[in-house]
């Protein structure tokens, strides 16, 4: 892990596997190595997203029609704005209570992230999906509207192509929202063994492991990145920090609570499984929006 000053997306591409792999080098310093979304599971979610504000504005009309019974020229007028909201909105109110993720990135396990890094800010997530308004609804709805002629529809077609192909022209597969908004959408990173064997001797009900050394999560969260980034500055260091390793594993050992009666502790070994162990344990908190500074935040 490379520590830096500056916080942002870079390629990480060393052979076709890697293609959809950046490492994002947050403000922390932390790099965080991220999968982008494929441009048919983005497709596939936004299809979804949209199925389900169909099935709502469906409801919202037979609300409507009940209110315009019931309440007359009011009902109507609260109806369509309940509708209005409902279209405008719907992708950011998820996004923005749901760490990124509207109900059909969460079922294909998609996430909008900051591409700087960062934490999801609302002004980010707000104009990603305003933009959305201008690469598709605009232009399909015009499109369907009679009083243009051929060459207008043709316009609209253009413009609606463009906007809609834009992340098949770009190597990170932004569209304009995203280049608006400084976002990007990756893949959750999906468990490597099944929950039977997560849970077997040896995998501790999902501690992390790492060589003869392992840690409950509740072990690796009593830590955060300012510790983490403590922690690899004296394992950086080599020969200049031997004589402390000793002590500092010791520290952790009584800070965490860890316990293990096996001979021969190496306290090397161990801080550098406790290393390797916290890192992915914070990255993964990374990847679902939480951003724990210090053992003093309590996220």
């Amino acid at each position: 892990m490379s520590l830096s000053a500056t916080a942002g997306i870079r390629p990480r591409d060393r052979g076709p596997k890697d293609r959809r792999r950046r490492a994002i080098l947050t403000p922390e310093g932390v790099e965080l190595s991220v999968e982008l979304a494929g441009r048919g599971e983005r497709a596939a979610a936004f299809l979804l997203d949209n199925l389900f504000i169909t099935g709502a504005t469906i409801a919202a009309v037979l609300l409507i029609v009940s209110l315009v019974l019931a309440l007359r020229g009011w009902g109507l007028a609260i109806g369509w704005a309940a509708v209005f909201v409902l279209r405008n909105f719907y992708f950011s109110f998820f996004e923005l209570h749901w760490r990124g993720a509207t109900p059909a990135k969460r079922i294909l396990g998609l996430r909008v992230i900051d591409r700087a890094g960062g934490p999801l800010q609302a002004e980010a997530v707000v104009a990603r999906n305003l933009m959305r308004e201008i690469e598709v609804t605009v232009p399909l709805t015009l499109l369907f509207m009679p009083g243009f002629g051929a060459l207008g529809h043709l316009l609209l077609l253009g413009w609606a192509c463009i906007f809609m192909l834009m992340p098949l022209f770009n190597r990170d597969s932004l569209r304009i929202g995203d280049i608006v908004g400084g976002t990007l959408v990756i893949g959750l990173p999906r468990p490597t063994l099944p929950p039977d064997l997560a849970a077997a001797p040896g995998g501790r009900g999902g501690s992390a492991n790492t060589g003869c050394y392992s840690f409950t999560p509740a072990q690796l969260d009593i830590y955060g990145i300012h510790e983490l980034q403590t922690l690899e500055r004296v394992l950086r260091r080599g020969e200049a920090s031997a004589s402390l390793r000793p002590e500092i594993a010791q520290r952790i050992i009584r800070k965490i609570g860890w316990t293990d009666s096996r001979p021969g502790f190496d306290a090397d070994a161990f801080l550098d499984a406790f290393y390797q162990a916290q890192r992915a344990r914070l990255e993964r908190k990374l990847l679902f929006g939480v951003r724990r500074k210090d053992k003093h935040d309590r996220r």
